[in-house]
């Protein structure tokens, strides 16, 4: 046994040598044990479930040593030096163990030729089954590595390899160097957020049991930064896991000296990295993403797929145009999404002053950039591609800076900011309604600014991008105004206003009783599947329940076996079986950009109507003639062809079987279901949100109802007024379902 001899790594010499006995070799960096999706304690990263957690306890240490010097021993004839395979066979980054392409030609690494040369990429855009690549142990890459080199090979067999320079190509040269267990180390803390991490914490069993020489390799690779941080007190660290930490300490003499070992990943070459996930789904890309930790939805996405848990829609990907123009266009997005996240981070955390400095920096940057960059490319863009540009996101950022203003109370400030926004209809165009609303509330009843505000509601009303329910709120403001004594001066000026018919629906009010200590959000009611006897001197149970779950067992006493507290969910879901092959419609440029997408780009935009303008017409008056046996094959042919397909407008989970979608069909009937989907068709973005909370029908009568739901001091929202009075118009038997709130003393929870 060898003495407890400190080495500089911090780790005991006895396992740094049964490590490297475990690799064939006296220093070589380890290359891995078989495919394990261990998870390091505290990491983030999503992997497949029955993994192992890689806890370090010391039983499963011995077991893992031992099969490591088993295949050591076994693939000894391979040598020392790092195996390179001589194809890439499946859909890895070309030669080597899963490493990216590497050429022979002279002239050092570009973006054509050279060591991690970026044009010479073969392979397919979607991932294979697993286990295609290998190591040279003979065992698979591990999933989240083979996942990660695909992403990489999908963008740089793209036109998006022209977004990168020499600079980068030297990261993926230097990442196709590295040892298969670094690569694997390197993807396991890149998918984790962006801080120091103690080494001690790290436990990836299929890498192996010392990381040390692994994230050697990748310090002096520039991957990592490493740093000893000392504890003032090493006692709050022991924690609750004290006695595994005490004897960890013990190996090492000093529990101070181990906690302070630290890795960071390189910021460099993470951004690196970054950007190439970040192009290889762009239209999944989430603003807190490069934040927390840059590409996981992308990896996760590849995961769920290779694993069964996604399959995404046929559809045919078809891409003309260019999003980026050049590699600093994707340079100033990318940081326009980190400033975003950023001032999203402060605001969550009620750091206002904070926010607000941030909001002010990036608004500073889009103005510099703005008088550089070439804007007009920008609006040549279609809009579903122009939200994946560094304007639209400084747009956005500015729009949380008049959030901001409005808490601080700097309305001017607000004003200000709004009135800039709207001075441009080039980003964020989907959003003026709602800043003409706020311009004319803010002038309105904070800055007294009436004849302002009514020049601001009038240039609103005119304003082609605003839509329905911000219109009606735009009216409705006018309309307060207008009526209001205080602002008599001013009523000649909103005379020829023009009117906005919404008609209101049936009202019925019903009592429920509020759950003690919950105000008015959870009721009470006796539960419903105790059958007949409640009442009747046979002990009942009550339940918390929502308003909506009250209205439901209300409706359920008037005769209707039937209801789905859905939302907008029920009706979206029954427009996208109606409307498969259309919303999948091949043909349209730059919809389809890459094989994961749940839907086309332009869905929530007026140009999804536009597109498809004839194939939608021709179906609702399709569905306006058609009998209900010709609807119930329609919907059972998508739910039978696609049935848990991953896609933005359906919830498969909303009917309970095809048969109830069916029975809903019935109900509801033909002249009405192309009424809501031509609605729907024309306007998704804004149409999908204000339906009614519930869908109620009787099976034998085929009678049905629509409802929303109101709690005690709950408002219609304007989006709703406008869709009660459309479905109403259609046909449809709508009401409002208000619950009252009744005391409930005397009742206990059984």
């Amino acid at each position: 046994m060898l003495g407890r001899k400190r080495l500089r790594s911090g780790l005991s010499l006895r396992v740094r040598r049964e490590s490297a006995a475990a690799r064939g070799g006296p220093e070589t960096p380890a290359r891995g044990g078989p495919e394990t999706p261990a998870r390091g304690e505290g990491e983030g990263a999503a992997g497949p479930p029955g993994g192992h957690s890689g806890s370090g306890a010391e039983g499963k240490s011995e077991v893992g040593r031992r099969r490591r010097l088993q295949l050591a021993k076994r693939h000894r004839g391979e040598g020392e030096g790092p195996a390179r395979t001589e194809s890439p066979g499946g859909p890895g980054l070309g030669e080597g163990p899963g490493g990216l392409v590497r050429t022979e030609s002279p002239g050092g690494p570009g973006l054509g030729e050279g060591s991690g040369g970026l044009g010479r990429v073969e392979g397919p855009g979607r991932t294979e089954s697993p286990g295609v690549l290998g190591r040279e142990d003979g065992f698979p890459l591990p999933y989240y590595l083979r996942n990660f080199l695909t992403a990489l090979q999908t963008v740089l067999q793209s036109e998006d390899k022209e977004l990168f320079d020499e600079g980068d190509a030297l990261w993926l040269g230097k990442f196709h160097n590295l040892s298969a267990a670094g690569q694997m180390l390197y993807v396991r803390l890149f998918q984790r957020k962006l801080k120091w991490l103690k080494v001690i914490k790290l436990s990836y069993a299929e890498i192996g049991e010392d990381l040390t020489p692994t994230i050697e390799e990748l310090r002096l690779a520039g991957f990592f930064q490493t740093e000893r941080k000392e504890l003032k007190d090493p006692l709050v660290w022991l924690g609750e896991r004290w006695e595994e930490n005490i004897r960890i300490a013990q190996l090492d003499g000093s529990a101070k000296a181990v906690v302070g070992h630290c890795v960071r990943v390189a910021a460099l070459g993470r951004a690196v990295f970054s950007r190439l996930l970040l192009l290889f789904n762009l239209t999944d890309w989430t603003d807190e993403e490069e934040v927390s930790s840059a590409g996981r939805t992308s990896l996760s996405t590849l995961l769920k797929v290779n694993m069964g848990h996604f399959t995404f829609p046929n559809y045919t990907v078809l891409r003309e145009k260019k999003i980026f123009q050049h590699r600093d266009d994707l340079l100033r997005y990318t940081e326009a999404v980190h400033s975003l996240a950023e001032v999203g981070g402060a605001m969550a955390d009620g750091t206002w002053s904070e926010a607000l400095h941030l909001c002010k920096t990036a608004r500073e940057t889009w103005i510099q950039l703005e008088k550089s960059s070439d804007v007009g490319f920008h609006q040549d863009l279609p809009v579903y591609l122009r939200c994946f540009t560094a304007g639209w996101v400084y747009t956005r950022i500015r729009f949380r800076g008049v959030e901001i203003f409005q808490r601080l109370h700097m309305y001017e400030e607000a004003v200000e900011e709004l009135q800039s926004l709207l001075e441009q209809s080039t980003y964020c165009v989907e959003s003026r309604g709602h800043w003409w609303n706020r311009l004319s509330l803010n002038l309105h009843q904070h800055l007294k600014r009436t004849d302002q505000a009514i020049h601001c509601l009038w240039k609103g009303l005119d304003d082609v991008w605003v839509h329905t329910g911000q219109r009606l709120a735009l009216y409705q403001r006018a309309l307060r105004i207008r009526d209001s004594p205080s602002c008599r001066k001013w009523h000649h000026l909103l005379q020829d206003v023009p009117v906005m018919r919404v008609e209101d629906v049936p009202h019925v009010t019903i009592k429920g009783r509020t759950c003690p200590g919950m105000g008015n959000a959870l009721f009470l009611m006796s539960d419903p599947s105790e059958g007949p006897n409640l009442g009747q001197g046979e002990p009942c149970s009550t339940v918390i329940c929502s308003v909506e779950e009250i209205s439901l067992a209300h409706y359920k006493q008037q005769g209707f076996d039937q209801g789905i507290h859905g939302e907008g969910a029920t009706f979206l879901t029954l427009f996208g079986l109606l409307f498969w092959d259309i919303i999948f419609l091949s043909g349209i440029p730059d919809v389809f950009r890459n094989p994961y997408q749940a839907g086309p780009l332009d869905l929530y935009t007026d140009c999804f109507y536009q597109h498809r303008k004839m194939p939608i017409e021709s179906r609702v008056q399709f569905l306006h003639d058609a009998a209900i046996e010709t609807l119930h094959r329609l919907i059972a042919e998508v739910w039978d062809n696609h049935r848990d397909t991953t896609t933005t407008l359906i919830n498969w989970r909303i009917f309970s079987s095809l048969q109830q979608a069916q029975s809903l069909v019935s109900c509801l009937g033909s002249l009405f279901l192309s009424g809501i989907c031509s609605i729907l068709a024309k306007d998704l973005r804004h149409g999908r949100g204000g339906l009614p909370d519930l869908v109620v029908w009787n099976s034998h009568s085929l009678q049905y109802k629509l409802a929303e739901v109101k709690g005690p001091s709950d408002q219609l929202s304007h989006k709703q007024m406008v869709w009660l009075d459309q479905l109403q118009r259609l046909g449809a038997d709508v009401e409002v379902c208000h619950v009252s709130a009744v005391g409930a003393r005397s009742h206990k929870l059984s």
